[in-house]
C-alpha cells in the first residue's frame, strides 16, 4: 500500500527530531554549559553564537548557576541577545539565591544603578552583602559606595579598605580619598597619598594628578620619597587577589560602575 507523501515526510521530520534529541537530551546541566561554552570558541567556521545561546538557556533552565550568569551577561551586555537589563537581573537572581558570588555582585550592580528596575538600594545593598561576605572586592566596593552615598562614612571605608587591600584600583582610589579627606577614619595625608599612587599604578586612570600634588605640598619632600617607597613595598601585598585568580583583563572592569566579566573569565571571579 503506498504511503502519502505527505505523511512519509512527516515521519521522516520525527524521526530526525527524535534522533537528534537522543543526541542531545542525554546531556546534564554542566555538560550543556560546556557545550556553550565550546561553541565560543575556535575558528570562525566553528563559533557559533546562536548555538552558545541555546545550549547556555538549556543549562540555564535545568538551574545551573554559571549558565544563568552567562544569559545575564548576554542580556546584560548585548552579546548574542537584546540588551535588556530586565533579562540580565532576572538570571543574575537566579545565580544569586544559590549563593553565587559573582552574580550577587552582578545583580546588586544592576539594582544599585537602577537599569533593570526601580533604583533600589536596600534591595542592592542585600544582594551586595552577600558576594562581600563572601570575600569578594567587587561587592565590596560596590557595597562600600552604597555606604558612603548614605553618608555611613565608617562602614564605607571599612568595606573600601578590604576591597582596597585586595588590589582593586577603583577601591584604592576611594580609601586614599576618605583617608585624605578624614571620612571615616582618622586623616591621615600619608597613608592617602600611598594608596592614591598604587590606584595609577594598579591601572586605574582617574584624573588624580592634582590630588597628588597637593598631597605632595602637604607632605614635604622627605615624606613623599617615603610614601612612594611605601607604596612600592605595599604593591607586593595589595595585588589584586581577583587578578591572582585571573580574574582581570576585561573593558571596564576599573571603571567606577564596574562592567561584568566575560564567560571566559567568570569562572576565575568566584
Amino acid at each position: 500500500m503506498r504511503r502519502p507523501v505527505g505523511l512519509f515526510l512527516l515521519c521522516i521530520a520525527v524521526a530526525c527530531g527524535f534522533s537528534q534529541a537522543q543526541t542531545t537530551s542525554g546531556l546534564n546541566a554542566p555538560q550543556l554549559f560546556e557545550k556553550g561554552m565550546n561553541a565560543l570558541v575556535g575558528s570562525r567556521a566553528t563559533q557559533s553564537g546562536f548555538d552558545a545561546l541555546e545550549y547556555f538557556r538549556r543549562s540555564a533552565d535545568l538551574g545551573y548557576a554559571p549558565a544563568q550568569v552567562v544569559l545575564g551577561y548576554f542580556y546584560d551586555t548585548g552579546t548574542f541577545a537584546p540588551k535588556e537589563p530586565g533579562q540580565a537581573l532576572s538570571w543574575y537572581k537566579k545565580a544569586a539565591q544559590q549563593d553565587d558570588p559573582l552574580a550577587q555582585w552582578l545583580a546588586g550592580r544592576i539594582v544599585y544603578e537602577g537599569t533593570g528596575q526601580a533604583r533600589d538600594l536596600n534591595e542592592a545593598s542585600t544582594l551586595l552583602q552577600q558576594s562581600a561576605e563572601h570575600g569578594n572586592p567587587f561587592g565590596q566596593y560596590l557595597l562600600g559606595a552604597i555606604k558612603l552615598e548614605r553618608q555611613k562614612y565608617s562602614d564605607g571605608a571599612e568595606l573600601m579598605r578590604k576591597a582596597a587591600e585586595q588590589g582593586l584600583p577603583q577601591a584604592q582610589l576611594q580609601w586614599a580619598l576618605l583617608l585624605r579627606d578624614g571620612r571615616g577614619v582618622p586623616q591621615d595625608k600619608f597613608e592617602s597619598y600611598v594608596w592614591m599612587l598604587l590606584s595609577t599604578r594598579a591601572g586605574h586612570r582617574a584624573a588624580v594628578g592634582n590630588d597628588l600634588q597637593a598631597l605632595e605640598a602637604d607632605l614635604g619632600t622627605n615624606e613623599t620619597e617615603h610614601a612612594k617607597s611605601r607604596s612600592l613595598e605595599l604593591e607586593g601585598s595589595a595585588t589584586r587577589a581577583v587578578a591572582a585568580h585571573g580574574c582581570t583583563g576585561w573593558p571596564g572592569e576599573f571603571a567606577v560602575m564596574p562592567t561584568p566579566p566575560p564567560p571566559d573569565l567568570q569562572r576565575f571571579c568566584r
